[in-house]
């Protein structure tokens, strides 16, 4: 087992917990730092600089080893904590939870259930509609068409209007995006930003 958080005293605390729950634990202020070890669980830092790669990628070829993967954050995104629970993490623990429900999450964990406390699962249900834009149809259609592959003249001729208006549709969908807090520029970050949010089915 580790944990890794690029905080140490944040690290040594939570290593000292799961130590007394009587499991051996290493400590490490990267994911690259312990992918060589043998792990059933690794603790992991959901605000952490993981050198560039994707958190979903890190949880993936963990999970693939057979690594059960349990986020401790501060949850400064909820949409990153629901993207993290769909790509396969074992739960998800609060910083601001009680050392009771850490290791509630750990023993949870090693037991292939997923875990969650019930106060973080009601905040992510209250979040999903304040940091989900609310899109007109016509912007709702641009935007799956536009971030599925589609360049901009072939989006207004799909949809019936001229390449300026549609400009407009995918416009004032990223600006929705970065009112919410979510900036989504690129087509690439507007499909994993439609996706995350329901408006785009893979």
């Amino acid at each position: 087992m580790a944990v890794v958080d690029d905080h140490v005293l944040v690290r040594e605390a939570l290593a000292g917990v799961v130590r007394d729950l009587g499991h051996e634990v290493s400590t490490a202020s990267t994911v690259e730092a312990v992918l060589h070890h043998h792990l059933d669980l690794l603790l992991l830092d959901l605000d952490l600089d993981a050198g560039g790669l994707a958190d979903e990628q890190i949880v993936a070829t963990l999970t693939e080893r057979g690594v059960a993967v349990l986020i401790v954050s501060a949850l400064s995104s909820p949409r990153h904590v629901r993207r993290m629970l769909a790509a396969g993490v074992a739960g998800v623990v609060a910083k601001s939870d009680s050392m009771k429900e850490l290791c509630a999450a750990v023993d949870a964990a090693l037991n292939g259930q997923q875990w969650m406390s019930p106060v973080l699962a009601k905040a992510l249900v209250i979040d999903h509609d304040a940091d989900r834009p609310k899109l007109s149809d016509n912007e709702l259609e641009a935007l799956r068409l536009y971030a599925c592959g589609l360049k901009l003249d072939s989006v207004a001729r799909r949809m019936g209007v001229a390449p300026s208006t549609a400009k407009q549709y995918i416009d004032r969908v990223r600006d929705k995006y970065a009112r919410v807090g979510h900036p989504a520029r690129t087509k690439a970050e507007l499909y994993a930003a439609g996706v995350d949010d329901g408006f785009i089915t893979k």
